[in-house]
């Protein structure tokens, strides 16, 4: 190897290296996890996400199903057992809050929670009325494994607006005096 002021040509080909990279790259920051459930994983069944079913769902309702399952506990019933027990299976809440705070907006939201339910993903258990702290509950449901093409298995009920929101026109009967 040649030497130049004491150092060899790698040295000084590494060097320059590092100095180009310093300042023409800039330091990459990468985003915040954005953790939901609890844990650091969650337990998805084959059987689950090789359905037809599954692989039908559109837009982001395979992201919310995971998160949903993101948010199961499972206990151990003893210390010795191998089986865990999933606990709030039939209690899961998914708010329009937090999926915003992932980057889905409140119609792409409405739209997933639509189609877990038609697929049989998820069953609704109480209608949540939209007010502050008053979130709708889910339960998982293995519906999906029996769904067809253009079968739906259930739906959100319609909701009616209060005071002068509803969009039926009420009809006033005028009595003369």
């Amino acid at each position: 190897m040649v030497k130049l002021d004491n150092k060899t040509l790698n040295d000084r080909l590494e060097l320059h290296k590092q100095e180009c990279l310093a300042k023409y790259n800039p330091k990459v920051e990468f985003p915040k996890i954005k953790h939901i459930g609890k844990g650091k994983g969650t337990f998805v069944l084959r059987e689950l996400f090789e359905s037809p079913a599954f692989f039908s769902l559109r837009g982001v309702a395979a992201q919310m199903l995971i998160y949903m399952l993101g948010k199961r506990i499972f206990k151990k019933p003893d210390k010795k057992s191998k089986i865990c027990i999933c606990e709030n299976g039939d209690r899961l809440t998914l708010s329009y809050i937090e999926l915003r705070k992932l980057g889905i907006t409140q119609q792409r939201a409405t739209r997933g929670f639509d189609e877990l339910l038609a697929k049989g993903f998820i069953n609704l258990e109480y209608h949540g009325g939209g007010c502050q702290k008053d979130q709708s509950i889910y339960s998982l449901s293995n519906q999906y494994l029996l769904w067809k093409k253009e079968k739906v298995f259930s739906a959100r009920p319609e909701v009616l607006k209060k005071g002068f929101q509803n969009s039926k026109k009420r009809q006033f009967q005028h009595t003369k005096a």
